[in-house]
């Protein structure tokens, strides 16, 4: 197993004094030299990001708004800003490319802390040994199945609670990890860019999915933060996050009210009618990987339109 911890990216967006989670990581005392700021040309904040990534150490890099609308492919009408976060989630793979990256983690820049969470045991924040620990155990994983993207949970999963026996979730989002051998630019939606994604992953036949239990993001509420796409949220009463997978998968998801959270409309997933049930003989080779028919690989999500080329 690769002992040395994976590349974090962290996506931000107006949060210079307030990205939580380049500070957890300092704090933590995660290898800061892996950390990557990305935000786009267009915000206008980019002298307060460099100042707050050189005193954690963290690397910035700035991409091109133009670029990255130009390259998402939005399914339904764009929100007013033109903006969502998987539109810059997608750009990270050339960046990775540049720094010979070839697997990476993506966490959102409002992460404030992860726990560990088991069956009938106490929740417990992770250490950096244990957090370490974790990203470099699902990444040899995933290299050893051959998948393209996994992820963690978070808290708000266990909601309505979780059965001790379910170790595995159908579900990708916050913390995602990338092989880019296999996956590029995958995301595509308005603002549910990431539940876009997995889904789409399960309509290709793709294995994927996060950890149930074990290392687990402690969530904050991202409609209502300060910075980030707060704006967009609410410029479109978040029906944009609420209806676009719905749009692109509507045989197997539809909106509904959460009674839990508020009777907000938001998609509700069938999965026996989405993901495929992977059979696995005594003995076989497995089934899981995302190259076992080369032609479908690198899984990606980019419009294909004249003159388009992987980057």
């Amino acid at each position: 197993m690769d002992a040395a911890p994976p590349p974090i990216f962290v996506p931000s967006y107006h949060r210079p004094d307030n990205c939580k989670t380049v500070h957890y990581l300092r704090k933590l005392g995660y290898d800061m030299s892996l950390v990557h700021v990305v935000i786009d040309d267009a915000a206008g904040d980019e002298a307060e990001y460099r100042a707050m990534c050189e005193a954690a150490g963290a690397s910035l890099h700035v991409v091109n708004y133009e670029d990255a609308v130009r390259r998402f492919d939005f399914v339904h009408r764009k929100n007013p800003a033109r903006r969502a976060a998987g539109m810059f989630r997608n750009r990270f793979f050339p960046i990775a490319d540049e720094l010979g990256i070839d697997f990476f983690v993506v966490v959102d820049d409002d992460t404030n802390a992860y726990h560990l969470k088991y069956p009938q045991t106490r929740q417990r924040k992770a250490t950096l040994e244990q957090f370490t620990w974790w990203l470099c155990e699902v990444r040899a994983f995933m290299r050893r199945h051959r998948i393209g993207a996994f992820g963690l949970s978070q808290s708000g999963d266990n909601l309505i609670g979780c059965h001790p026996e379910y170790w595995f979730l159908h579900k990708v989002m916050n913390t995602t990890f990338y092989d880019a051998r296999l996956v590029r630019a995958p995301e595509r939606g308005v603002q549910d860019d990431d539940t876009s994604a997995f889904v789409g992953y399960h309509n290709a036949g793709l294995f994927t999915g996060s950890l149930g239990y074990g290392l687990m993001l402690h969530q904050t509420p991202s409609a209502t933060a300060k910075g980030g796409l707060t704006d967009v949220y609410r410029e479109s009463k978040l029906l944009n996050k609420s209806l676009v997978c719905p749009i692109q998968f509507p045989s197997a998801i539809h909106a509904d009210k959460q009674p839990l959270n508020g009777g907000r409309i938001h998609h509700k997933i069938a999965y026996r009618y989405l993901a495929p049930r992977v059979l696995k003989r005594p003995g076989a080779a497995g089934n899981v990987a995302w190259d076992a028919y080369p032609e479908d690989v690198p899984f990606t999500n980019e419009p294909k339109r004249e003159g388009y080329s992987l980057p």
